[in-house]
Order: structure tokens, then sequence, then C-alpha cells
């Protein structure tokens, strides 16, 4: 079982009343995913996000005109979040999440992740602005990575 005190070690619930983090808390399972597997892919239906408790996962995109993934960010901190899209419509992943050493994760069920936000506006707010932060890091990140990309493409 997964302890509300474990979540509360999570960026994302870090701060939050224990009453309310235990119900996030029973929605959680833990999950495995060994080295080189794929926790989710581009493009596929979204219904779980994740949280990291240890390992690796590589968040990655495919641009078409590429014949090699790009890595956007290396998650391999106690508590990241890792697919988002989980619970956000249109529910499709944007990037691959990549295991590159067996991990461990927390699964929640991303439309009843999304009711609790909503059964409770102050806090749900609270968590929706860190995932908005999540969000936007990852998107500055992929604009970083990919001018890089770029700008080494035509330097060859």
């Amino acid at each position: 079982m997964i302890t509300p005190q474990l979540l509360a070690q999570s960026p994302l619930f870090a701060g939050l009343p224990d009453d309310y983090i235990a119900r996030f808390a029973a929605l959680a399972h833990e999950i495995t995913c060994a080295a080189g597997d794929a926790l989710f892919r581009e493009g596929e239906e979204a219904s779980r996000l994740y949280i990291l408790l240890s390992g690796k996962v590589n968040v990655q995109v495919q641009p078409t005109a590429l014949t090699h993934p790009l890595t956007i960010v290396s998650l391999s901190t106690f508590g990241q979040l890792v697919g988002w899209s989980g619970f956000m419509p249109p529910n499709y992943y944007t990037a691959s999440a990549i295991c590159q050493e067996d991990s461990h994760l927390l699964a929640f069920d991303g439309a009843a992740f999304n009711r609790l936000l909503e059964e409770n506006h102050e806090w749900g707010f609270t968590i929706m602005r860190r995932i908005a932060g999540v969000i936007s890091q990852r998107l500055r990140t992929i604009q970083s990575v990919v001018l890089k990309t770029l700008y080494h493409h035509d330097e060859q």
C-alpha cells in the first residue's frame, strides 16, 4: 500500500493536507519498468500518469525529419512526474517514456486523478499549478533540444 507520507515527499504533493494526499495514495499502484522497456509511446492513448520512485526514465520524441528519437529529459529523481497527458484531454501521450534502467513508479488512473483534483478546488488548483510548471519546463527543454539538434544538423 502506498502511504500518504511517501506521496508527501513528491514535489507534486508536498505541503498538502494529509487527508487529501491519502485520497491520491489510495489511487496509486506501484509498477516496475525494466531497463529498455517503454512505459508508454508517443501517440498512444493516455490513461495513466506516473511518479518516479527510483530508476531512470528518458522522455523522448521522434521528429519525422530524424532517424533517431530525441531525448527531451532524463528523469532520475524521486517524485518526478511522467506522462501528464494521462489526465489531460485529448489524452494522447506527446512523447515516449523509455526506462533506461529498472525503474519503480507509482501509476495513477488519469480519470480518477482528475476527479480528485475537481473535488477540492483549492488543493486541486495547487497540484495543477505544479503540473503546469512541469509542462512549462518540459516545453522549454524540448525547444532547446530541437534548436540544438537543428543547428547541428545544418552544420553537417
